[in-house]
Order: C-alpha cells, then sequence, then structure tokens
C-alpha cells in the first residue's frame, strides 16, 4: 500500500469516526435535556383595561446643579395631560 492511499484511509476513518451516530445522538440528547421552565403566567392588566393607579419616586435636579430635590409621579396625576410610556429595565443602572 502506497503512502497516498494510506493517508486517504486513514482521512476516512477519521471522518467516519468523527461523525455522530444518529441513535446514540437521540438518546444522548433526551437524557441530558434539561426541564424546560413553566410559562410565564398571563398580564394582570389585559389589552384596553386601564392600568392601576401607582406612584413613583424620582430626582429633580436643583437649577443651580446643586442637590437633586426628591419628588413622587403618580400616573393617575398625568391621565389626559401627556401619554405614559413604561418600561423596565431590569439592573439598567445598578452596579454588577
Amino acid at each position: 500500500m502506497s503512502p497516498r492511499s494510506l493517508y486517504l484511509w486513514v482521512s476516512v476513518l477519521a471522518v467516519l469516526a468523527a461523525a455522530p451516530i444518529p441513535g446514540a445522538l437521540a438518546q444522548t440528547a433526551g437524557a441530558t435535556a434539561a426541564p424546560t421552565p413553566p410559562p410565564p403566567p398571563p398580564p394582570l392588566v389585559k389589552v384596553g383595561q386601564p392600568m392601576p393607579d401607582f406612584t413613583l419616586p424620582y430626582l429633580e435636579p436643583a437649577p443651580d446643579g446643586g442637590r437633586p430635590a426628591s419628588k413622587t409621579a403618580t400616573l393617575s396625576s398625568l391621565k389626559g395631560k401627556s401619554s405614559v410610556v413604561i418600561a423596565f429595565f431590569p439592573a439598567a443602572f445598578s452596579p454588577g
């Protein structure tokens, strides 16, 4: 057997050895798959339903660049005056 044909056979065997076996792959995938988490609960507020009233604190900057003033905003105080968009950013401005 020539060195070239030996190299060809070794290459073919290496490719075949690296190829997954379909039956074994299906068995190991089922055994190691983590259970899927349950679906999230349905939202408490439906589309078209008014939002429940709530109050949130915020800081208003001082005009002279001093210490900001602590204020609160209530959803009911904005009704009819402007549109309100509520967005949640988990850990947006927290360290780590």
